[in-house]
């Protein structure tokens, strides 16, 4: 073996080590650098030459070389903002953004985001988050995988199509508090010049719940009870209401706002066995529905335009017999009470506030007091993250390597979870890495020592011949 493989294994420690500080470097520059992975160098050694001894053979090194620059993708610690829109993963996963005028799918666990000029949400190098849009009502996936975009500050109004009432009525009640059906007692032409429609002491009970037309316009639909006037043990009859001048279906007629009437038969334990409604105030149960339908129409005569709303006292069809929910219309002997009512519907309202929980769901609060899913933010996963291909501004491209990406929304199959107001800071540990750049100084110097000794040694031999 020649002298000078000394001075070749000098310069491959050279070469290797002065890669190694450019990756110490990086790090270091990247320290503050949002989502950033630091790097790592390893080495390996050069292949051995083999050399004649007294005792055989052996093998003598020729060297290093710079093997593999990894990056450590684990994860870092957080950074409160005051920006929503700054997202940070607690877990597996990248968020998944395009480039402008591209169809290219590129990976970042950079969240710090915004909404630019065109209500779209984007990265500072304005690619395109993507996610999935939801259904304002049930907060359900809809439509592809796309751009999240904010189409509209303007919430549309959305009818309503169920009003729940969940009650308890009072099984001390012995008696009707008239000898006429319920439906019977109500009078929209106020013909006894009282000026009510109906009288207090025409009833036990009643709600009133707040409903919403296809225009966002609110109408009071008031349910009202009472004893059954048949006599029958645990019965309540009811009425379904509303001001009779916004009953266009009945307008002028004595019954108009009536818009479902019926009972409701109890067990002797105070649980729902039976709802029917009468012929005054049609419903039926729609197709394979769970509860009682009924129409109400609050803008002409056409029935086309009749909204169908479910009713529901916490008791669903099975196409047999009434189930009742956990929590549902009651009779006990204790106060009539309303335990819960709402419907769904709301009118139209203007965006003022955004949130994002942790599962990526970005949600409006709008001006109607309603706050409505809009979009769900996608995320993805690889089986082999160091396969990844940095492209520089904190995104990476897949490789064969990494293999294709698994896109899901967080907290799905592997993925983390999204933590709003905040940013992931560097990986990069500047104790660690200074004593890298340390012991890296150290080991450059010792190879360039390897050099002059060797040179030194050839200077030696061509003396000899002085």
């Amino acid at each position: 073996m020649s002298i000078y493989s000394s001075l070749y294994a000098g310069v491959s420690g050279l070469t290797a080590l002065g890669n190694s500080m450019s990756v110490i470097g990086d790090n270091i520059a990247n320290v503050n650098t949002t989502g950033f992975k630091g790097s790592r160098a390893t080495f390996q050694d050069i292949l051995n030459t083999t050399v004649t001894t007294g005792n055989g053979t052996t093998q003598v090194g020729q060297g290093t070389v710079l093997s593999d620059v990894s990056s450590a993708f684990s994860q870092a610690g957080f950074e409160t903002t005051d920006s929503i829109t700054d997202l940070a993963i607690d877990g597996e996963g990248f968020f998944v953004v395009r480039p402008e005028g591209t169809t290219q799918q590129l990976f970042t666990r950079a969240g710090a985001f915004t909404i630019n000029e065109v209500n779209a949400l984007v990265n500072s190098a304005g690619m395109t988050v993507q996610g999935y849009k939801l259904d304002a009502e049930s907060g359900a996936r809809v439509g592809t995988f796309a751009d999240i975009t904010l189409d509209s500050t303007i919430a549309p109004p959305i009818k309503t199509s169920q009003v729940t009432l969940l009650a308890n009525l009072d099984s001390t009640e012995t008696k009707s508090a008239s000898t006429v059906e319920l439906n019977a007692r109500w009078d929209a032409t106020d013909a006894d010049g009282d000026g009510k429609i109906i009288l207090e002491t025409d009833y036990t009970h009643s709600a009133t719940i707040k409903v919403y037309d296809v225009q966002g316009n609110s109408h009071d639909v008031t349910i009202y009870f009472d004893k059954a006037f048949d006599g029958i043990a645990n019965k309540w009859d009811f009425i379904v209401t509303t001001n009779p001048e916004e009953d266009m279906a009945k307008l002028g007629d004595a019954t108009a706002g009536v818009l479902a009437s019926g009972f409701i038969q109890f067990t002797n334990d105070g649980k729902i066995s039976d709802i029917q409604m009468g012929a005054d105030g049609p419903a039926t149960i729609e197709g394979s529905g769970e509860y009682l339908t009924f129409s109400a129409n609050f803008f002409d005569t056409n029935e086309a335009n009749a909204m169908s709303v479910e009713l529901d006292f916490g008791a669903k069809w099975n196409g047999t017999a009434w189930v009742s929910d956990t929590l549902a219309t009651t009779q006990f002997a204790s106060t009539s009470v309303n335990m819960f009512q709402s419907a769904n519907g709301f009118a139209r309202g203007e965006i003022q506030d955004m949130k994002i929980d942790e599962y990526g769901v970005i949600s409006g609060v709008y001006s109607n007091g309603k706050t409505i899913p809009l979009y769900q933010i996608a995320m993805a996963r690889f089986n082999n993250n160091q396969g990844l291909d940095k492209l520089g501004g904190n995104v990476f491209r897949e490789t064969v390597d990494s293999g294709p990406p698994a896109i899901n929304p967080p907290q799905t199959n592997g993925l983390g979870k999204l933590i709003s107001s905040s940013l992931e800071q560097s990986t990069v540990d500047i104790a660690v890495e200074f004593v890298k750049m340390i012991t890296t100084q150290r080991g450059y110097q010792a190879n360039s020592k390897t050099i002059m000794t060797t040179d030194q040694m050839i200077q030696t031999v061509v003396n000899l011949k002085r």
